[in-house]
């Protein structure tokens, strides 16, 4: 079997090297001959007569462009599976996810709400696809290649250079799968939830109860907070909120203090329940005591909601 195969493959290397010489011959054949009568034609003075009436080039190049338009037109009815993201929690109030619509440019879409994906403008677009399918419509008319002129001519037409230029997008959030336009406040929740989720070292973050309600930082927050933390991330922040200055355990807080018109900065945790002075001119504050006056409105505060809320 080994050497039958070993003939078949000398037999195959004869006969390609064969045919390339063959074909090389032919080739450097009808070079020759074109230079000959080239030459013929400078020295008489008469003009060179055609050698092939041109028909075979004729018709390969229409059916060159009748195959281009017609894939280009077949990729453009083709339907895209639209792209669902999450975009974050909203609280009780569920998942919010971001819809992507994606559509090809057909040459009749006006809508509004969509837009180019890339630096493509809407017109442009339109022209270019009409112009093809009006270059597959005359394609064995004589007036195929003013239509292709027509193309050509097109404001931008340089900035379409494949099917992907003519894609539009459009995006609008769902909510519990029902079309939702989330408020300024929401936006922020799902900013920050986010932000939260996304994996990273070091977490800085400035005021995030702003536009939040107590709620969602009591849910979705504090317990986010938590868990970075016990992961090991550095999570700095700065807020007014006691939710998220007491109940995520800080192992550092960083208290500012301005007194006679000096500022002074403590740092200390409530572990060791004080707050020192990092140059150490003012005596240490009791880390409770201040946390409960800066961030709960004092003691006495305090103790009034407590005889509210009850136990």
């Amino acid at each position: 079997m080994i050497d039958v195969l070993e003939r078949i493959i000398r037999q195959l290397k004869t006969e390609t090297e064969n045919q390339v010489f063959e074909n090389k011959s032919i080739l450097l054949l009808n070079g020759i001959i074109s230079i000959f009568l080239t030459e013929i034609s400078k020295k008489t003075g008469q003009p060179l007569k055609p050698i092939k009436t041109g028909f075979a080039d004729y018709s390969r190049n229409r059916i060159k462009i009748e195959r281009t338009t017609l894939k280009i037109i077949e990729n453009i009815k083709k339907e895209i599976e639209p792209i669902v993201e999450y975009a974050g929690s909203l609280g009780e109030k569920g998942e919010l996810n971001c819809n992507t619509k994606l559509i090809i440019q057909n040459g009749t879409i006006t809508d509004s709400d969509f837009s180019p994906v890339k630096n493509v403008k809407k017109t442009p677009q339109k022209q270019f696809v009409n112009a093809v399918k009006l270059i597959l419509r005359y394609i064995h008319s004589s007036e195929l290649f003013s239509k292709i002129s027509d193309l050509n001519d097109i404001e931008s037409i340089e900035t379409i250079n494949s099917i992907s230029d003519l894609l539009l997008k459009s995006k609008h959030f769902t909510l519990n799968g029902l079309s939702y336009s989330p408020s300024n406040g929401e936006s922020s929740m799902i900013l920050l939830h986010k932000e939260l989720l996304d994996e990273k070292d070091i977490y800085l973050i400035d005021e995030p109860e702003k536009s939040l309600g107590n709620d969602y930082i009591n849910d979705v927050i504090v317990p986010l907070l938590k868990e970075k933390a016990l992961l090991g991330k550095k999570v700095i922040i700065a807020t007014h909120d006691a939710n998220i200055a007491v109940r995520t355990l800080p192992y550092n807080s960083i208290y500012r203090l301005h007194d006679k018109g000096q500022y002074f900065t403590l740092t200390g945790n409530p572990f060791s329940n004080s707050l020192k002075c990092i140059y150490n001119s003012r005596p240490e504050l009791n880390w409770k005591e201040t946390s409960m006056k800066t961030l709960e409105g004092g003691k006495e505060a305090f103790g009034e909601r407590g005889k509210i809320y009850g136990n």
